[in-house]
């Protein structure tokens, strides 16, 4: 039976629906009904503790007649800068409605109630195809240099298992047999895969580095970008801290690009392991370094024994991936909505810092499990 609209409500997040997230949660992304403890610390600690939370700026519920609650649209708060002017923002993400066939109205309620908040900037980077159609039935297009997601292939053999895992779990028993495959054409020399060596250009000196010293780097090169977060020592800390955890696609790697000067130019983090499909977080750089940065992360990742490297939307790294054999496809869409349109010229023009670490990537949420 089709619940009516105007018997069901959409209201702010409370913490007493966090168990009833939790669960939508699970048997939306995890196909599970079992609710560990952590993902309800977990949602506590992004939800209400951020060090940018806002009470008005909350997430949303879809509470059905009966007073359950059945949908849910997740609302992160940014704090922007742009031409001196402090913005605020919301990202939307994690949006979920059990019985879709019982709600309808359900996703696109949740979504209008995003839209309508006060803050000055609406941002998503994980839109899929049914969250991309609400926005653009509401005359919204998708931004497409942060929607190009990307994809670097360093081991072919090894890439195309992974690629199989994620549809059919037991495509992992083939993993011996690609990496003999990947090793065998590599003493043939028949791979055209492997990054080549980054080569010495005298401008940039990259080195890994401890979090605190990504973090110097990161607050240094935020400046770089007209539209940027007014991120702090302890707001990037706490961003980091809760992003080092996503340990799905490995361990993190931090790594400074040094200019002859002895300043930063250049940073950026990835997750990797062998034989895996790494997954870049977060790359900042100026412009003349955007070649360095890119050769250095695919020859880090290689180095590494990654099978691959992939990532989100970087517009400043745009020239450089495209030169260096990367595939470019759709995974999840970027969308970005201002009621004064000004604020959108620098997205538009792939000039804003909102993505990664400045958006929204850095969850748990997008891609892990809990225990």
């Amino acid at each position: 039976m089709l619940e009516k609209a105007d018997t069901a409500t959409v209201r702010d997040l409370e913490t007493e629906d966090l168990p009833a997230v939790a669960g939508l949660f699970q048997k939306t992304f995890r196909g599970t009904a079992s609710v560990p403890p952590s993902l309800l610390t977990y949602l506590h600690e992004i939800l209400f503790d951020h060090p940018w939370y806002d009470q008005e700026l909350r997430s949303k519920v879809f509470v059905a007649a009966h007073g359950q609650v059945r949908g849910f649209i997740g609302v992160f708060p940014a704090r922007l800068e742009w031409e001196g002017r402090s913005l605020r923002a919301a990202f939307a993400g994690s949006m979920m409605v059990e019985r879709p066939e019982e709600h309808p109205l359900a996703g696109a309620r949740l979504l209008r109630a995003f839209l309508n908040g006060p803050q000055d900037l609406s941002l998503t980077e994980t839109a899929n195809a049914t969250a991309l159609g609400m926005w653009q039935k509401l005359s919204l297009p998708l931004d497409v240099a942060y929607s190009l997601n990307w994809l670097r292939i360093l081991r072919p053999a090894a890439a195309a298992v992974n690629l199989m895992e994620n549809a059919v779990s037991a495509a992992r028993l083939l993993r011996p047999i690609s990496q003999l495959a990947d090793t065998a054409a590599e003493k043939l020399g028949l791979s055209v895969f492997h990054a080549p060596a980054a080569q010495a250009s005298g401008r940039v000196r990259f080195q890994d580095a401890m979090m605190d010293e990504f973090v110097d780097a990161a607050l240094t090169l935020k400046q770089e970008f007209p539209l940027r977060p007014q991120w702090d020592r302890h707001s990037l800390e706490w961003l980091l801290a809760h992003a080092a955890q996503k340990r799905r696609f490995g361990d993190p790697s931090w790594r400074v690009g040094i200019s002859r000067d002895g300043e930063p130019v250049a940073c950026y983090a990835y997750f990797g392991r062998p034989g895996g499909i790494g997954w870049l977080l977060q790359a900042l750089c100026k412009p003349a370094a955007a070649d360095d940065l890119v050769d250095d992360l695919f020859g880090h990742a290689d180095g590494t024994g990654c099978a691959g490297i992939r990532g989100a939307g970087h517009p400043w790294l745009t020239p450089a991936l495209i030169t260096r054999r990367t595939i470019f496809h759709g995974r999840t869409f970027y969308l970005a909505h201002a009621r004064d349109k000004t604020l959108l010229q620098p997205i538009q023009s792939g000039q804003a810092l909102v993505s990664g670490l400045a958006g929204e990537k850095w969850m748990r949420l997008i891609g892990d499990r809990f225990d």
